[in-house]
């Protein structure tokens, strides 16, 4: 249940500029780009990090061919990561970053390049707003990112299943 629920958080990286619904749509569309984006993000430090350095990478080629077989796309790539030994709320919370990530990075790039930025700096600042955008809306563990009182031990006990709703009301 609380794999699935994850996958939901994908939808904190849409937001009513460069990457509303509309343009999220068409980053996805682009397939080829769009899997390449993602398996940058799933491979990158910060989530290798949140997966407590599981050494663990995706093959971009491997994972698109695997996708471009399927008429479910999202679905075949869930069943790709599962069949790399994932546990499920590790997977679940890196793919949904990665799935909402993708589309907020891409079209954040195009808006730094069409201000005159670089690829170069386009890149690095989109993933710089991907990471700040992650850091405050998924679950984290962060100790600057929850509560003292989730920090304490009975909070780490009894909070502990509240945490994103807790963050989201502080924000």
């Amino acid at each position: 249940r609380s794999a699935v629920l994850q996958t939901i958080s994908f939808v904190n990286f849409i937001n009513w500029s460069d990457n509303n619904i509309f343009k999220a749509a068409a980053a996805f569309a682009n397939q080829p780009q769009f899997w390449k984006d993602f398996s940058m993000i799933f491979n990158s430090d910060m989530l290798k990090q949140r997966r407590a350095g599981i050494g663990f990478d995706v093959n971009a080629a491997e994972l698109a061919a695997y996708v471009r077989k399927s008429k479910q796309p999202v679905r075949a790539a869930i069943n790709y990561l599962l069949n790399q030994g994932f546990l499920p709320t590790k997977l679940a919370d890196s793919f949904a970053i990665a799935v909402g990530g993708a589309s907020m990075y891409r079209n954040r790039v195009n808006t730094y390049l069409n201000q005159g930025m670089s690829k170069q700096e386009a890149e690095q600042k989109a993933f710089l707003d991907f990471a700040e955008i992650a850091e405050e809306t998924q679950q984290s563990a962060r100790p600057d990112k929850i509560s003292q009182q989730q920090r304490s031990v009975l909070g780490r006990l009894i909070l502990a299943f509240q945490n994103t709703p807790i963050q989201y009301m502080r924000l």
